[in-house]
């Protein structure tokens, strides 16, 4: 399971002392790949979180994102979607209705 993690603070402590995402994936012995989904998404599963927590002698809870505020995010990225959703259902709908009006319209034409 991924939890969320503070993409901020983990930039902010490999820069601090540093390091590049490739010295953090050696240290830690990440992935680099991995190293740079975490940094650029905030999702990291909880063997990861440990590993970098690890790493830069921290809490896990420094740099995770507390639980309420991840559902905030998690309702605001559904939110998003649903918008982005429902516009799409609105093109599709549009886009069948000039087709069906086209083929009705060359229909009556060429009778």
């Amino acid at each position: 399971m991924d939890m969320r993690l503070d993409k901020a603070k983990l930039k902010a402590l490999r820069e601090s002392r540093a390091w590049s995402q490739t010295h953090l994936a050696e240290v830690s012995g990440i992935s680099l790949r991995t190293i740079q989904r975490i940094e650029k998404s905030g999702n990291a599963s909880l063997e990861s979180i440990k590993s970098i927590c690890a790493t830069f002698d921290v809490h896990v809870e420094y740099l995770t994102v507390p639980q309420e505020q991840q559902s905030k995010i998690e309702s605001s990225l559904l939110q998003t979607m649903r918008k982005k959703l429902l516009s799409i259902e609105a093109k599709i709908t549009l886009a069948s209705f000039i087709v069906a009006f086209t083929i009705a319209f060359l229909f009556t034409v060429w009778r």
